[in-house]
């Protein structure tokens, strides 16, 4: 019944040699090219459904996709469970080799009484040292006044009931600054974690609400960013002491809450 398909031979076949059973005439050269006609239809048909299917993929990042973008916002409070306080040691002379003794001794107390204390090697940390040559400037130049030896230091205070005795006995054992006290959140991972997910809920009801005051179906979610994140913390005042600041009382030092703020923008496409 497929004769007329296969009539005629291409002239091309050695000896008369034709492919097929009775009733059906084809040459070896046109089956070929029967079937390299099938294989290409195969292939245009699968690079369509490929294209078709990655199209949609694109579709909710095309530009002329309407979309509908929103702001949620989530806090959470929490109580700090940390005190961090700089303090810095200065110390002058015109010899190098003294100024250095002289900071190094009042250094050396300071960390051996914090280490008495409990506190962990973790948290106390160096932040600067500095050997600076100091001068003093007159109408007739300047004039060599000694070597000033800076050692900085940042602690962190984990027991919050001992933050005002250490100030006080940080000054007494010769600081020369004590400041920049804080409180803050040791692990904040968790707490950012929650906020965020209060924020990604705060933004689908708006993108939600939104969508029934515009009479529109919301797809997928198309973009996703994000800023905040980070504590609030309380600053306390910066406090100095001279050298011998043992008159110095505890201070009171509340911590009150920090807060923590993400806002997430999520992008919704519009369904058509």
């Amino acid at each position: 019944m497929f004769h007329h398909l296969f009539k005629g031979c291409c002239g091309k076949c050695e000896d008369g040699k034709h492919e097929g059973g009775a009733g059906m005439h084809m040459c070896g050269h046109q089956g070929k090219r029967w079937l390299m006609l099938a294989l290409l239809a195969v292939l245009t048909l699968w690079i369509g459904a490929k294209f078709v299917s990655e199209a949609k993929g694109l579709k909710g990042v095309y530009p002329n996709v309407p979309t509908i973008t929103v702001t949620g916002e989530g806090k959470v409070l929490a109580k700090p469970d940390i005190g961090i306080v700089t303090f810095s040691v200065w110390r002058e002379s015109k010899d190098v080799g003294t100024a250095q003794e002289q900071a190094t001794k009042a250094t050396n107390a300071i960390v051996d009484y914090l280490k008495g204390a409990g506190v962990e090697e973790k948290d106390l940390k160096t932040t600067s040292y500095n050997i600076t040559p100091m001068y003093d400037y007159t109408r007739s130049g300047s004039v060599f006044r000694g070597y000033q030896i800076r050692q900085s230091f940042e602690l962190k205070i984990r027991d919050l009931a001992k933050v005002g005795s250490h100030l006080t006995k940080i000054a007494g054992l010769g600081a020369n600054e004590v400041g920049s006290l804080r409180f803050d959140v040791d692990n904040i991972e968790a707490l950012r974690a929650e906020a965020r997910a209060k924020a990604i809920a705060d933004a689908k009801a708006k993108a939600k609400q939104l969508a029934r005051d515009l009479r529109v179906d919301l797809d997928d979610i198309v973009s996703y960013s994000e800023s905040g994140g980070g504590a609030i913390p309380i600053y306390a005042r910066s406090l100095e002491f001279g050298v011998g600041g043992d008159g110095f009382q505890p201070p009171q030092t509340p911590a009150g809450e920090n807060e923590i703020t993400v806002t997430v923008y999520l992008g919704f496409e519009i369904d058509d």
